[in-house]
């Protein structure tokens, strides 16, 4: 039987209705709804009778120290207690962790498109309307993002051939949900499609200098030591003569090695495949180590879990810890004793969906 009355375990939470026609929770745990308070915020009176720790948990200041938006944080169930059967729902969860706008920091973007990669290849049968909601928006701001920086067109692409292939085969060609929900996807598919083809890599003018034919082969060394996968050393070849003799030089492939493999690694490998002690062509190493071990994942930026009161943040924000008043105190002293990496611990797309029933 539901209770309509005011339950003291209540968390102070109540449903608002998004511009996408669907619905969240909108926070209210400091006696007024979040917007309204960080409006109220902006005026230095109120500000001064505001407790600064709160402040801190719930918003966020900007490099001249103007009150930003709400800073971006969820609290997830690691496991389940006799009081709660943990379940976290995953639309909500990018919605809190502000998915759609984080696409346009490029220090996120990789790890926002190889988090569309795995929910597309492998989840998206599992996927809720709220979630594939969230999918699709997510996939519309990386079209917009690749348009407007004219990069990293071939993640685009290669995540609407994914996205159009699965929604093919997907369940013998009959889709289960909500009619009207699909044929929105369909419609927004279209868009990202027409958006996709339309994008144009703009030349720059002959007033640009210096041009790539005019850096030193110095630096056009000290740029390929900086990419961190094949692919891209490959096509940095095919631009032009020096890049591709700077491309087969054994120390760019050398260092490459070093950044995904340990010494260990390395050293097992070539002691199995005897052609590689005579002579050491380390792209021959590379190309055994890839298929041995795999590449390292690497981000410009991650998400992070604090051990302590189990929520996911970005890590440039700022831990976010959403402890009980009176153990505030206790937690600064453990957070000076103790380093940051053992409060909080950064957390792989792969890992992030694991947290999910999908």
């Amino acid at each position: 039987m539901p209770i309509f009355s005011k339950d003291w375990r209540d968390p102070g939470d109540k449903w608002v209705k998004t511009d996408d026609g669907g619905w969240e929770k909108e926070k209210d745990a400091c006696g007024g709804s979040l917007t309204d308070m960080v409006v109220n915020l902006s005026d230095e009176e109120n500000q001064e009778n505001v407790d600064p720790d709160a402040l801190s948990l719930i918003t966020r200041r900007g490099s001249r120290g103007e009150i930003m938006a709400p800073q971006p944080y969820c609290r997830i169930y690691t496991r389940n207690t006799k009081e709660v059967a943990g379940f976290n729902g995953l639309g909500e969860t990018l919605k809190k962790l502000d998915f759609i706008n984080a696409v346009r920091d490029i220090r996120r973007f990789r790890y926002i498109c190889k988090l569309l990669d795995l929910l597309i290849t492998q989840k998206l049968s599992t996927l809720s309307g709220g979630a594939q909601k969230m999918l699709f928006g997510m996939l519309e701001e990386v079209a917009h993002e690749v348009t407007r920086s004219q990069q990293n067109v071939h993640l685009l692409q290669h995540l609407l051939q994914e996205l159009k292939k699965r929604l093919e085969d997907y369940l013998w060609g009959s889709k289960l949900g909500s009619t009207i929900l699909w044929e929105q996807h369909t419609q927004r598919l279209k868009g990202i499609d027409a958006i996709a083809t339309t994008i144009q890599i703009q030349q720059p003018g002959d007033d640009m200098h210096p041009t790539l034919q005019e850096v030193p082969e110095e630096c056009i060394r000290e740029i390929l030591k900086r990419l961190d996968n094949h692919r891209d050393i490959q096509s940095a070849g095919q631009a032009y003569s020096v890049m591709a003799k700077v491309s087969e030089e054994k120390t760019i492939w050398r260092q490459l090695c070093r950044f995904h493999w340990t010494p260990a690694q390395i050293e097992h490998v070539i002691q199995v495949h005897k052609e590689l002690q005579v002579q050491k062509n380390w792209q021959q190493i590379y190309n055994r180590l890839r298929r041995t071990y795999g590449l390292r994942e690497e981000y410009a930026e991650k998400l992070c879990l604090c051990r302590n009161c189990s929520c996911l943040f970005w890590q440039s924000y700022g831990h976010p810890c959403r402890t009980d008043t009176d153990q505030n105190a206790q937690m600064e002293e453990q957070i000076e004793e103790v380093k940051s990496d053992i409060i909080y611990i950064a957390i792989t797309p792969q890992e992030f969906l694991k947290y999910f029933h999908l």
